[in-house]
């Protein structure tokens, strides 16, 4: 296509029309980049046990922030940063703050003040904002009973986190699970704000839940920061713990083709992957905990049994399934 300048702006005079000032132009795409400074996702609960919990925010601006545990009066009782080798995590729009000592029934709200410079020699600050505040709670050692939400290939269909709760209720749940294929896939930070923190942020403020993979996870180019927004105790996707009367597992099932598929081009290594999980899994069936669970529960994002053939179906049966028939 042959492009006329002066022709098209002889069009723009007799049509009446102007272009504005580029400065001008460039001054409102940058206010209009900037935007406010404000909480994107307030707050949501991760790693919750007995003795404490993990809560991250994601705020629109690099700034600092800290949390706030608060008496039944609304004072602070406790202030807890993010605070590793010495420094206390700023200049950032995403932190984590771990709590160790609380009540088990806790209020709390987090405070952050946006980084507007963040020199050698000075760091200046600008407005302030905090949260709503919130309730939640420790998990309970002797609870006899226990409730849990599993969501499986909600596929970013995001009115589906609220329509699936019966009666819209999320009173009688201790915790959710998201069993794998939240998403399409993940190219980005954004993707996981508006995809899923933010559809469930009528529940995630009190109420924890699960990141459990499944192979949409996997795919994108930000799949391998994914790890990073959810909280695991030894930073693995697959974990262990004791709730309640049952003994969870949380398996990572993996992608669904070969590693060796054309679509991964050499940048994977699942087979492996669960070859490592199956040796973890053996001695966690074997732990005493899990003996003296009444229940034991598997979660996994692909079933090692069901219609399909495909690689990851076969080989998640390969590995795990002879460890279930065993123990």
């Amino acid at each position: 296509m042959n492009f006329n300048r002066r022709r098209f702006l002889e069009v723009l005079a007799l049509a009446g029309i102007t272009l504005p000032n580029i400065s001008v132009a460039q001054e409102k795409e940058a206010n209009e980049a900037e935007g406010e400074f404000s909480f994107l996702v307030p707050a949501y609960l991760q790693n919750q046990t007995e003795t404490g919990v993990s809560i991250f925010t994601i705020l629109s601006k690099e700034a600092f922030a800290w949390l706030e545990i608060l008496d039944n009066a609304g004072n602070v009782h406790k202030k807890i940063y993010q605070s590793e080798d010495g420094m206390i995590n700023a200049n950032t729009d995403f932190f984590h703050f771990t709590i160790e000592d609380a009540p088990r029934s806790f209020r709390y709200r987090i405070k952050a003040k946006e980084v507007q410079k963040f020199d050698p020699y000075k760091i200046v600050y600008g407005q302030e904002i905090e949260t709503p505040i919130f309730e939640a709670k420790l998990a309970k050692s002797d609870q006899e009973q226990i409730r849990c939400l599993v969501y499986n290939d909600v596929h970013e269909e995001k009115s589906s986190y609220h329509d699936l709760i019966p009666n819209q209720d999320i009173a009688p749940y201790d915790f959710f699970v998201m069993n794998g294929d939240s998403f399409h896939y993940v190219t980005n930070q954004q993707d996981i704000t508006e995809k899923l923190l933010k559809p469930i942020e009528f529940f995630a403020t009190s109420k924890p839940f699960i990141m459990n993979r499944g192979n949409h996870e996997t795919r994108g180019s930000f799949a391998r920061n994914f790890k990073r927004y959810f909280g695991y105790p030894d930073n693995k996707y697959y974990q262990a713990f004791k709730r309640g009367p049952i003994f969870w597992i949380m398996l990572d099932s993996g992608e669904d083709k070969p590693d060796n598929h054309e679509v991964y081009a050499g940048t994977v290594d699942y087979d492996n992957y669960r070859k490592e999980q199956a040796q973890w899994l053996e001695q966690v069936l074997q732990s005493k905990e899990r003996k003296r669970a009444q229940h034991t529960v598997v979660i996994s994002h692909i079933p090692i049994f069901h219609s399909d053939d495909w690689h990851g179906t076969l080989d998640n049966r390969a590995c795990f399934h002879p460890l279930f028939q065993k123990y």
